[in-house]
């Protein structure tokens, strides 16, 4: 699939009782048809999405490496019960405070 390129890296610090994970550094690369580090910026910019930037760089790259693979492979079974409730999830978070009508 033509798009931008990325590598992506996970690199494994410590368990949840604070003690360093002996595992290698995942390392992969990835296609995606948008431009994720833009996206990054723009779901950063965002108000209505009160949770640390961490969190909110962890929910971009997440959801645009989630979303290309079903993108990619739409007619795969696993992503049946997804196809609606994901399309309306992502118009909501397009419209900007989370989809909501109280704001």
């Amino acid at each position: 699939m033509a798009g931008y390129r990325y590598e992506i890296t996970v690199k494994p610090i410590e368990d949840r009782k604070g003690h360093p994970i002996d595992k290698p550094i995942l390392v992969f690369e990835v296609s995606n048809h948008d431009e994720i580090l833009s996206i990054v910026e723009k779901i950063q910019s965002r108000s209505d999405l009160d949770f640390p930037d961490e969190q909110k760089t962890a929910f971009a790259v997440g959801l645009k490496l989630f979303s290309e693979v079903m993108l990619e492979h739409r007619k795969h079974p696993i992503f049946a019960p997804l196809h609606d409730a994901f399309k309306n999830f992502m118009m909501g978070l397009k419209k900007g405070n989370g989809g909501r009508k109280d704001e």
